[in-house]
């Protein structure tokens, strides 16, 4: 039987009560697929934050490398390559 059917065998015998299920039950079949679109395009959006989510980390990482061994600033590293070597620089 489909749900059309059902309905007008519920309205002939329940009557009244039977049309406002047949309202709600449409309405909330309605709701539950419009969540569930919305869950699929959270969940795609959610997807692409974690992929640049772990590129950002890996670039923080490679920051966070350069900043320990100074690489950027010629000065700070030849002075910290001094020290490492046991050699101190006179300013």
């Amino acid at each position: 039987m489909s749900e059309t059917a059902v309905f007008i065998e519920l309205v002939k015998n329940i009557g009244f009560p039977a049309v406002v299920f047949a309202i709600w039950y449409i309405y909330h079949k309605s709701q539950v697929k419009t969540f569930e679109e919305i869950i699929r395009n959270n969940f795609a959006v959610l997807k692409d934050l974690l992929e640049t989510n772990r590129q950002h980390t890996g670039i923080l990482s490679r920051m966070e490398n350069k900043i320990d061994a100074n690489l950027w600033c010629p000065f700070i590293r030849k002075e910290s390559m001094g020290k490492k070597q046991g050699v101190e620089y006179e300013q």
